[in-house]
């Protein structure tokens, strides 16, 4: 009798615990029309920018009221073909380069959340052209209201890193540069 009690009360204890701690994450969704991600470069020619058009995501965070707490287990995506510039002959050389036919996604997803001397940093696995690496970025988070968040930062990274041989040009007399910056401005909702 004795060893039913105890087993009824882990089990009621258990079952308290995940109560506990479902309640106490909030999920967030990306709201792609409001957020921003872009990534520039240079050429032997200019200064270039893509702008992702269209992207998906969400972030879990442990309170509203607590917009630093974002946790692990987070996500971005979209489809390279969403990355666009002004220029249609950069957009296929782009897409070339990330070898798109292929992988046509790219995905940034969440290892960890962590705060050196007061500034937030988030640990990324970016997956692109077929190349995963782990990637560190200062961010800003701000509550914009009642269930909105907004996370800015950005990340810089050579393309090689990723197999990426930078895209040519006109037989090569124009080259993109290797080093790409990659800057966010991501507005999450609470779903």
């Amino acid at each position: 009798m004795k060893s039913k009690m105890k087993l009824y009360f882990f089990i009621g204890l258990f079952i308290s615990v995940i109560n506990i701690s479902l309640r106490a994450q909030v999920a967030l969704t990306l709201k792609s029309n409001e957020s921003v991600l872009s990534v520039e470069g240079t050429s032997t020619l200019h200064d270039w920018e893509m702008n992702v058009e269209q992207m998906e995501g969400n972030i879990l965070i442990s309170s509203i009221d607590k917009i630093e707490s974002i946790q692990q287990g987070g996500e971005i995506s979209f489809k390279v073909k969403s990355l666009v510039s002004e220029h249609s002959l950069m957009n296929k050389k782009a897409y070339s380069a990330l070898n798109e036919d292929k992988y046509p996604i790219i995905k940034g997803r969440i290892i960890r959340v962590f705060s050196v001397a007061g500034v937030q940093k988030v640990e990324l696995e970016l997956s692109t052209a077929g190349v995963t690496k782990v990637i560190t970025s200062n961010f800003k988070s701000s509550r914009l209201n009642n269930n909105q968040i907004k996370v800015n930062g950005y990340f810089d990274f050579k393309l090689t890193d990723f197999d990426i041989d930078p895209p040519v040009a006109l037989m090569g007399t124009i080259k993109t540069g290797d080093a790409v910056k990659v800057k966010y401005s991501l507005v999450f909702e609470v779903e």
